[in-house]
């Protein structure tokens, strides 16, 4: 570190900048008096008192303290939009809730989370209100958003959009043909990664959350519908995000026992609902879900399918989710497991940047929805 600081930084020129601030102080002439003495050379010169000079530590605490000092401004300062996404955003994630407490006391984070929080949509998905359309786009469009969606070539089965926007940025996969979206569920105890999933589909995306266990095998935080048959059960009312045999993205809360009698043919354990039955969740603050990588899935009432993928460079709060599934005209939609297991594969290469606290890179999951 010594070697690296003294080839920056010149301590003559230094010198010079401490001569040119004394020549300029009032009180000069006296200090200048105190610090030289005459020689006893012929020719009276003086001699300068030789000074301390400033060690490369001491710039280095320097520099400590300021960083230190942003940071208390930035986490303690007038400003609450900081302190309330770093307290939200550290709760909400499953190992890291201590890094909340670490700077604030409870009764802060208590007020914090009552300012913030999202409610999810009641009832369930009315598969009436899905009209589909074998060609939707007519030529005409409600506006820009519903044209990125609606246009697109002839015998095209599905389209990627790159976003960016109100800060937020990702991926969305267009689905015309949502018969040919499914479920899959990994068929070892350490789950597959995105690429492993989506190696033989056109768009894959990561769907349900899993638990984590000593030994690095995983297994389905919630119920799990394949192919029409349960592979999982929780045996608990959970949220569903489900599809049916007739294509209708259904979201519901029920048991799985009784909800697979709805003719489903794949089915998920996840939430909030995000919009049911084109009604949207409410919310208070930034919804009091954090700002993470995000991933979702909706409907229009059209029938075409969204995936959506928010990259770990930019993450979402949980209203901005909705924004976006209500730019694009969904009627249905809800969030998936998000965090660093947000992924999006095209033709089996990642898309997005997967990103979560203190790592990056594929993460192993349990399941996946993919579009073949």
């Amino acid at each position: 570190m010594k070697n690296e600081m003294s080839q920056d930084f010149n301590y003559d020129e230094f010198q010079e900048l401490i001569d040119d601030i004394q020549k300029d102080a009032p009180h000069y002439e006296a200090m200048k008096e105190e610090n030289e003495t005459p020689t006893t050379d012929k020719g009276k010169k003086k001699k300068r008192i030789k000074r301390h000079r400033i060690g490369w530590y001491t710039y280095f605490l320097i520099v400590v303290d300021i960083c230190a000092l942003i940071c208390f401004y930035v986490f303690y300062g007038p400003s609450e939009t900081v302190r309330d996404w770093f307290i939200t955003t550290a709760i909400t994630t499953g190992r890291h809730k201590y890094l909340a407490y670490i700077l604030y006391d409870s009764k802060t984070i208590s007020s914090v989370l009552s300012n913030n929080n999202f409610v999810s949509v009641e009832g369930s998905t009315d598969a009436s209100k899905i009209q589909f359309v074998e060609n939707p786009d007519t030529g005409y469009y409600r506006n820009d958003y519903d044209k990125q969606i609606v246009q697109h070539d002839e015998g095209q089965t599905y389209k990627i959009i790159n976003f960016d926007e109100d800060g937020t940025k990702g991926y969305i996969a267009v689905i015309y043909k949502p018969e040919n979206v499914n479920l899959v569920l990994s068929t070892t105890g350490y789950g597959n990664t995105m690429t492993q999933f989506g190696a033989d589909a056109k768009v894959a995306i990561n769907a349900g959350g899993h638990y984590l266990y000593e030994d690095h095998t995983i297994s389905p935080m919630g119920s799990v519908v394949t192919d029409g048959k349960i592979r999982h059960n929780s045996y608990t009312y959970e949220p569903l995000v489900c599809m049916t045999n007739d294509n209708v993205l259904l979201l519901k809360w029920g048991r799985i026992n009784d909800v697979i009698k709805n003719d489903i043919r794949w089915a998920v354990h996840w939430s909030p609902f995000l919009i049911v039955n084109g009604v949207s969740a409410q919310y208070t603050g930034n919804g009091g879900l954090g700002v993470r990588p995000r991933t979702a899935i909706g409907q229009r009432e059209d029938g075409i399918i969204l995936f959506v993928v928010i990259d770990g460079n930019s993450g979402a709060s949980m209203p901005q989710l909705v924004k976006i599934f209500e730019r694009y005209f969904c009627v249905n939609a809800a969030n998936l497991d998000g965090g660093g297991s947000s992924m999006m594969t095209v033709n089996g290469e990642i898309i997005n940047h997967p990103a979560g606290w203190g790592y990056s890179g594929e993460r192993y999951v349990i399941d996946a929805i993919v579009y073949k």
